[in-house]
């Protein structure tokens, strides 16, 4: 029997490829401290969850109120509960919390990681994907590198067995297929996304580009079940769920989330300001600049006469559909306060 592990990764997260390609180290951040961003407000603590759509699960299984009404907070504790475990079918949800996260079975066959050296347009690479194929390419991932180029990298602290306090949870990935499964979407299209100070002053740089908001690992896996382990960087401690498909496929969303609210009919949308979440990307760095000086995303100006392609024909339904992601409102239909808050992910 083989079936497919798909995960889906949004939110605070970072991703360092490894020099040879073989492995892709996942790290979401830890926010619960607090961050001073450069207007001396508080960042507002993101939730760093592991979600899990399955066919049966044994070990420590189920989810707790508190990841259900974080999730549905638009609805009564009990019917939060009740759309949580509709979502989650016979699987299971985790509340991360400086843990190391490993996925044990029969996966099958090396990391690919999708690049776009293909995606050429008269000399240079596209601003934004051209084709729901482009879209893939794991080059949309923010490029932390080409936005702070001075910054030294990711500092070695956060690859330790005992990584840096950063650190919500970490994951290696070594075998499956990454893509990117959504780019950011801007007034209906995708569309390059923008560098500039927190403050909105100053020159924007030249890199730009469509951003990714979402992306997937493909993993295929022989046998009747995978095993997921989480274990406490700093006390050891210990958790394991053995999962087992649903249809042939198993879903998980590791999702490192601010608190999302829906609004009530008659009311606006109140994302927040759009973009300032990034700053936080920049303590990943061996010299990061001053909180000033940290360039975050803004969306293009609706002057610019920049390129733009249809967000809907770059994300067809029937390929990109998930349970996990429509029952969780986080899939391709898209879910307008997170849309709004512009908090794409990073790579080194």
């Amino acid at each position: 029997m083989e079936f497919v592990l798909k995960i889906f990764f949004a939110g605070l997260i970072a991703f360092a490829p490894s020099e040879d390609g073989r492995e892709l180290t996942v790290l979401l951040l830890n926010t619960k401290h607090g961050f001073e961003m450069a207007n001396g407000s508080s960042m507002p603590m993101h939730r760093p969850l592991l979600l899990v759509r399955a066919g049966g699960c044994d070990g420590h299984c189920g989810a707790d109120s508190g990841i259900a009404t974080f999730l549905f907070g638009d609805k009564d504790p009990g019917r939060a509960g009740d759309a949580l475990r509709a979502a989650l079918s016979k699987g299971s949800a985790w509340q991360l919390s400086r843990s190391e996260l490993s996925i044990n079975g029969d996966v099958q066959g090396p990391l690919q990681l999708t690049t776009r050296p293909a995606t050429i347009d008269q000399g240079g690479l596209r601003l934004v994907p051209a084709s729901a194929s482009e879209r893939e390419n794991f080059d949309w991932v923010a490029d932390l590198r080409r936005i702070a180029p001075s910054g030294g990298g990711f500092r070695p602290d956060l690859f330790e067995p005992r990584p840096n306090d950063i650190v919500a949870a970490r994951l290696r990935l070594r075998s499956g297929r990454i893509i990117t499964y959504s780019v950011i979407k801007s007034r209906g299209m995708a569309r390059p996304i923008h560098f500039r100070r927190p403050n909105g002053k100053g020159p924007e740089i030249p890199y730009r580009q469509s951003l990714a908001g979402w992306v997937m690992a493909e993993i295929h896996v022989a046998g009747t079940d995978i095993e997921i382990d989480g274990e406490n960087f700093d006390n050891h401690a210990k958790r394991t769920m053995k999962l087992r498909p649903e249809h042939d496929v198993i879903e998980m969303a590791l999702v490192n989330l601010p608190p999302i609210e829906r609004p009530k009919p008659g009311q606006s949308l109140r994302p927040g300001e759009p973009g300032q979440h990034f700053q936080i990307y920049y303590d990943l760095l061996q010299t990061p600049p001053a909180k000033a000086d940290r360039l975050v995303p803004y969306p293009p100006p609706k002057r610019a006469t920049e390129p733009a392609v249809d967000w809907t024909m770059l994300h067809p339904t029937r390929e990109l559909w998930s349970d996990l992601l429509e029952q969780l409102r986080l899939g391709t239909q898209g879910r307008s306060p997170y849309d709004l808050i512009l908090c794409p992910m990073v790579r080194e």
